[in-house]
């Protein structure tokens, strides 16, 4: 690539991979980190239905290192995959994904601010390598006409 993006700091990161890094190297690149981004993502899904979160496992240092995934989830919302140790061998990047299922619309999240945050955090020898926050919406199934 002609371009570099401006790394996680730390020998381990982990970040979220997918259409959202694309778009911070795009600003990268093209000096556009200056224009307004929505922090953090933002994604909108019907309830009931699956949020994938894809993310980079980026190991810099010279030996195999685990990390491990865990997420804060919203109530009844729950981790269908993904969760648990993930192994990136010696100057390796893995690529991995957490799943989540997320639940019913419930009369508190109907209002204005019906977002809601979900975490994923990643740990390597006791200590965290990274955290990634997106906002999700849940829309109703069906679409009143």
């Amino acid at each position: 690539a002609a371009f570099s993006v401006e790394a996680p700091k730390g020998d381990v990161a982990v970040t979220l991979a997918g259409p959202w890094s694309f778009y911070d190297e795009f600003r990268a690149a093209h000096q556009l980190t200056h224009l307004p981004h929505p922090e953090p993502p933002e994604i909108a899904l019907q309830e009931g239905t699956t949020l994938v979160v894809p993310l980079w496992v980026r190991n810099s240092t010279g030996s195999p290192v685990e990390v491990t995934l865990s997420a804060e989830l919203p109530q009844g919302w729950t981790v269908s995959s993904g969760a648990g140790k993930v192994k990136v061998g010696a100057n390796q990047t893995a690529g991995t994904r957490v799943e989540i299922a997320l639940g019913a619309l419930n009369d508190r999240a109907k209002g204005k601010d019906a977002a809601q945050a979900v975490t994923i955090k990643a740990e390597s020898g006791g200590k965290s390598v990274g955290e990634v926050v997106m906002k999700v919406e849940l829309r109703k199934k069906a679409l009143p006409e």
